[in-house]
């Protein structure tokens, strides 16, 4: 986590001063002469109007250096101030303004995707405990959790009804956690000399091992053990659910970066027929859109606290939907019946495109252990 962080704090670092050395805090710095020292076309301001270079001289005292990132980050403040509540409560009002040509006034649409993006992923491991968990149990630290609340009994900061009760909501939400349904995790292989110690199994266990059947499971580990790479290689994995996770979450926001072209090419489609709109407009909407879901999904989990994860994931799929509805009509300029069969379809389509995602990224943090 500390990791996603300073990579985070650098990525601000580097913004701010490249923005402070390129002069667009402000013109601080004293012009480097009448000509641009780039083209050499006579200077009438502060930016050359033939290649555009800045005409101030990048040999500026530190502080005033400083003085302009401070300004660059005040300017950026003012425009998430523009650009955030109108992008999550006005869907299609920053997207419409932006492709008609008031681009200063906002956030430019790939640098809010990475924020929104960065926001979600960053928040998700400290909502859910220190991993999105594909596993049910995965990555959740309930025994660390009970470690925690025994020395604190220990130590007498605890009552004893304090402490029941603490336990108790624990063994509850491991109860929860656990309940959800799981196809990655197999059965555990059998340690040998174990069998006797085993209770026979019951007639209602489930034949299935996660998502094939535990014959086969069982096949492929014997496979595995008689030199068969490909299947150790395969059984490994499924034994090992909760390195699959973790590998299956590094690719999720990789493959999430992927989708922006791939909507942006469904929305071409859906309006081929209109010539006025050309693919980069398509991409600054899903830039948009995709990133008005990823902060709505941030908020979402903060709500989950408060009105249960039920609620948060119906208002979402309500949220998701009404978003694209209000980008078919405002941005588009379609009527009601048109924009509704329009949310119908890219729903239908994005949705397995979605699944498919998800399988692939599976698939590689399998190819990844």
């Amino acid at each position: 986590m500390s990791d996603s962080f300073g990579e985070a704090a650098d990525t601000a670092m580097e913004h701010a001063g490249a923005d402070a050395a390129a002069g667009l805090g402000g013109a601080r710095g004293k012009p480097a002469g009448t000509l641009c020292l780039n083209c050499g076309a006579p200077l009438t301001g502060d930016f050359c109007h033939q290649c555009g270079q800045s005409a101030q001289s990048l040999r500026q005292p530190f502080w005033a250096l400083l003085a302009e990132s401070v300004e660059t980050l005040f300017s950026l403040d003012s425009r998430a101030a523009r650009t955030l509540p109108g992008l999550l409560l006005q869907p299609g009002k920053v997207t419409r303004a932006y492709l008609d040509g008031q681009r200063a006034r906002f956030i430019p649409p790939f640098r809010l995707y990475v924020l929104a993006s960065l926001v979600f992923f960053v928040l998700l491991p400290l909502v859910t405990g220190q991993g999105l968990s594909l596993v049910p149990g995965g990555n959740q630290n309930f025994d660390e959790a009970r470690t925690q609340i025994e020395s604190a009994y220990a130590a007498g900061e605890m009552t004893e009804e304090e402490y029941q009760a603490a336990l108790q909501g624990i063994s509850e939400a491991e109860n929860i956690w656990s309940s959800g349904p799981s196809i990655f995790i197999p059965d555990p292989p059998a340690v040998p000399g174990a069998e006797d110690a085993a209770p026979a199994e019951s007639p209602e266990d489930p034949e299935w091992a996660g998502f094939m059947p535990k014959d086969a499971l069982e096949a492929v580990r014997n496979a595995g053990a008689s030199g068969d790479e490909e299947a150790a290689r395969f059984a490994e994995v499924m034994d090992n659910p909760g390195r699959l996770e973790e590998q299956t979450r590094e690719w999720i926001p990789r493959l999430m970066f992927v989708m922006l072209p791939v909507y942006a090419l469904l929305l071409a489609l859906v309006y081929l027929w209109r010539r006025q709109f050309l693919f980069f407009d398509h991409l600054i909407v899903s830039l948009h859109f995709h990133s008005a879901l990823f902060l709505a999904m941030a908020l979402g989990m903060l709500a989950g606290y408060l009105v249960g994860p039920g609620w948060v994931t119906l208002a979402l799929l309500v949220y998701s939907n009404w978003y694209l509805y209000r980008l078919n009509r405002v941005v588009y300029g379609r009527g009601r019946f048109t924009s509704v069969l329009r949310v119908l379809t890219l729903d239908s389509i994005y949705f397995f495109i979605l699944m498919s995602t998800l399988l692939v990224a599976v698939i590689l943090g399998a190819l990844s252990i």
